[in-house]
């Protein structure tokens, strides 16, 4: 109770604090800072309680955590920018759209419709000036065209919809539309369609199916990511203590890629998330079973989180003991995985269509082919060329419009990846040898599925806001206590690299630094496991000082 006692009331010093700065507002840059300022006063703080215990004095616990706690609530109040979040009205309608619209119309819509219809329903409604002045992304082909394509040819929407269902269609629409001005909508039209899978569609898009869209529904729908991010921490806090739980926090709170402007107020961005947190915590309490289950429905709704199960088969199968002893365990897991992701992808194509799966597997290819300027991994770091930055196409195109330099953009960097895929490949079997070596080393199975999560940015790419799942290397600390430091310097060096004109400026510099950073990240971490173990049953006491014993 002291402890919380003491996180509560510094923490609210510190909050109070920052939204007396922060209340002019905070542009991208005086965001970062702030991020930057929190997350180096949490290194601060461990590197303090280190020293302490160095010197044969350590810091009374109740004291030690509460501090912990108070700045680990301070950077949650820093990634909703201490307030100054700007006329969101609590709904990132952009993102909303698309989530909301593409899941309750899917089986009108399917993954290539959206836009197209969304168009002529607001034509239909009045808009029709207005949508022959703009674009939207044909998501057959990936090209931009002019949103009054959708008007030469109306039944390619109405014959797939009912017209009772049409006219909920064009409601929902206008709702959606209501909310944000001409180039924010115009923006929204030209992003890359509903790209969650059928499980999504049917397990949380089905909220889209019972909650109207009027203004408080989507507020509703909107918080509902913080009431997971508040249960993960509180998961993460039950099962590997409070110094965990905190850590995570900060390091949730001071991200970049799933930063406040990308992912706030959205509709279930953080549901897979929570799984992933979810599987971590029920392998640490020996559930392996129900963990195996909660990844598996994970990678039934993102695919990538599949990559954990890499690990936890893995985990330990360099020691013979271990080996045995992780034995029953791993078919438990395997079990539960496997029947969570069959049950969900049955129900997807029972639900949405039995073609559903296919066509969302068409659709991701297509869309993980197309060059864009927020993906991250090592992908984009031997994919680049100086020569493709955005800054230097509109050099060459002086006078065009955005929708031309940006097509030429994307063909360029699109061209040079294939280019280079060969050396792609050879660092990422290079990596997966020593993700191997880790693995097999891992002495408890959660190590082992961290580890093959983080490696997702060297094995794949992804739009930047899924390397949040970062947040999940703060369970690393509870086997190695060290980490907790060189986690928390690893956040504040990227908030302060994101504050550089030179990196921050142009999407696709940026996200080429974020990439750089994480990828590095991933082989590092990966790196400090591969290393041979302390003895079996020694506990650093450093780590016994700071954390809940290992279990």
């Amino acid at each position: 109770m002291r402890r919380a006692a003491i996180a509560l009331g510094l923490g609210a010093l510190g909050v109070a604090l920052g939204w007396l700065v922060a209340r002019g507002g905070l542009d991208e840059w005086s965001g970062a800072r702030a991020r930057a300022a929190v997350a180096l006063a949490a290194l601060g703080w461990a590197v303090f309680l280190r020293d302490r215990r160095r010197e044969g004095r350590p810091v009374a616990v109740p004291v030690a955590h509460g501090v912990a706690g108070a700045i680990a609530l301070t950077a949650a109040a820093a990634w909703f920018n201490f307030g100054a979040v700007g006329a969101t009205g609590g709904v990132h309608r952009h993102d909303v759209f698309h989530y909301y619209v593409g899941s309750k119309y899917h089986r009108e819509l399917g993954y290539g419709l959206i836009y197209r219809c969304a168009a002529l329903a607001e034509a239909e409604a009045g808009g029709e000036g207005l949508v022959r002045q703009r674009m939207f992304r044909d998501l057959a082909t990936d090209r931009l065209v002019p949103a009054a394509e959708a008007l030469r040819d109306p039944a390619v929407c109405h014959r797939r919809f009912a017209p009772a269902r049409w006219q909920s269609f064009r409601a929902d629409v206008a709702n959606l539309r209501r909310g944000l001005n001409e180039p924010a909508w115009r923006q929204s039209q030209i992003d890359h369609g509903y790209n969650p899978t059928p499980a999504w569609t049917v397990t949380s898009g089905l909220l889209s199916r019972v909650v109207p869209s009027s203004d408080l529904g989507l507020r509703l729908l909107a918080s509902l990511d913080t009431a997971l991010v508040a249960l993960t921490v509180a998961l993460l806090g039950g099962s590997f203590g409070w110094r965990v739980a905190a850590l995570a926090l900060v390091l949730w709170g001071t991200q970049e890629p799933g930063k406040f402007s990308w992912v706030a107020f959205s509709m279930l961005r953080f549901d897979w998330f929570a799984l992933v947190v979810a599987s971590l915590v029920a392998l640490r309490r020996g559930h392996a079973g129900l963990a195996g289950a909660a990844l598996g429905w994970a990678a039934a709704m993102r695919g990538f989180p599949a990559l954990g199960l890499v690990g936890v088969l893995l985990s330990g199968v360099a020691s013979p003991a271990l080996r045995a002893r992780f034995a029953p365990d791993r078919r438990r897991f395997v079990v539960g995985f496997a029947a969570a992701a069959a049950l969900l992808v049955a129900l997807g194509a029972a639900v949405v269509g039995p073609a559903s799966w296919a066509e969302w597997t068409h659709h991701i290819r297509r869309h993980a082919a197309v060059a864009s300027s927020n993906k991250a991994g090592l992908g984009i770091l031997v994919s680049f060329d100086p020569e493709h930055r955005v800054e230097r196409v509109q050099a060459r195109l002086p006078g065009a419009a955005a929708d031309a330099w940006m097509q030429r953009w994307a063909d360029e960097v699109r061209a040079t990846r294939d280019a280079r895929r060969v050396p792609l490949r050879a660092l990422q079997v290079l990596f997966g040898a020593l993700l191997v070596v880790a693995l097999g080393r891992a002495r408890r199975p959660w190590i082992g599925l961290t580890l093959s999560l983080l490696a997702a940015p060297v094995a794949t790419e992804l739009s930047g806001y899924y390397l949040m799942l970062f947040v999940a290397a703060a369970v690393l600390a509870a086997a190695r206590a060290s980490l907790e430091r060189w986690l928390l310097g690893f956040a504040a060096m990227v908030q302060v690299l994101m504050v550089m004109p030179a990196v921050g400026w142009f999407y696709d510099d940026r996200y080429l630094t974020i990439s750089l950073a994480y990828v590095l990240a991933s082989v590092l971490l990966t790196a400090v496991f591969a290393r041979r173990p302390t003895p079996a049953g020694h506990t650093p006491p450093e780590a016994a000082a700071d954390y809940d014993p290992v279990g």
